[in-house]
């Protein structure tokens, strides 16, 4: 090609050269420069081939770019629904936090108040370990009013305590003796306070002798008196 190029511009030239032999000259002339060249069939076949290259090229990269598009849709779909679950275990995770942290709110009430109470309880045992064990009977003295006392039981229809623990003593509910030394019990339990009540509301007092009402004067309905703080407080209701 290059070749028939060379002989097809020599032969213009002699063309040229011999017109220009046997006729005037004329007032333009036309010279061919390397430039012009570039619009021969070998330049043009040249550039399509190398653009078909590139096209080649880019329809590869643009397979490989959708390739990887279509993978990141699917990692996004993948995290979307990762993000959901996600979402859900957190808000899960949050009302677990919220329930502990009530409950650790509550355990602290609790605690406040377990620690009043056992303050109470204390207080209420040292009260109750200074309480008198023994009573000596005075003139005008009966158990209704020796039970009926603060620093005995406060109650005095738990007289019938007393009896029990006097009876090597006592004979007759109804007569007790100045100088006496009477057993006052103090270890006894909820039961043993509601049976002595049961047994004095159905024991007539003596003769001109009127028991102090303690509250409703029902059996089970113990007073919270100085010996039934500690004992009885948290059993009978």
């Amino acid at each position: 090609m290059r070749k028939l190029i060379a002989a097809f511009s020599i032969a213009v030239l002699g063309g040229l050269g011999i017109a220009q032999a046997g006729c005037p000259s004329p007032k333009e002339s036309y010279v061919l420069y390397a430039p012009d060249f570039a619009f021969y069939p070998e330049s043009l076949i040249k550039a399509y081939q190398e653009a078909k290259k590139e096209n080649e090229e880019l329809k590869t990269k643009l397979e490989k770019c959708q390739k990887e598009l279509a993978l990141l849709k699917a990692k996004e779909a993948e995290l979307r629904a990762r993000y959901g679950e996600l979402s859900q275990e957190v808000q899960r995770l949050r009302e677990q936090i919220a329930e502990i942290e009530a409950l650790q709110r509550r355990l602290a009430e609790l605690k406040a108040q377990a620690e009043s109470r056992l303050s109470q309880c204390k207080e209420m045992l040292k009260r109750w370990q200074s309480l008198p064990k023994s009573y000596t009977v005075k003139r005008g003295d009966t158990l209704w009013g020796i039970s009926a006392k603060d620093y005995i039981y406060g109650d005095p229809w738990q007289w019938p305590l007393i009896y029990k623990a006097n009876r090597d003593k006592i004979k007759n509910p109804h007569l007790i003796y100045p100088k006496q030394v009477l057993k006052i019990p103090r270890d006894i339990t909820c039961k043993d306070i509601i049976e002595a009540r049961k047994k004095a509301l159905r024991t007539p007092p003596p003769p001109g002798v009127k028991p102090r009402k303690v509250g409703p004067v029902k059996a089970e309905d113990v007073p919270k008196t100085a010996t039934d703080y500690f004992l009885c407080t948290n059993c009978v209701k």
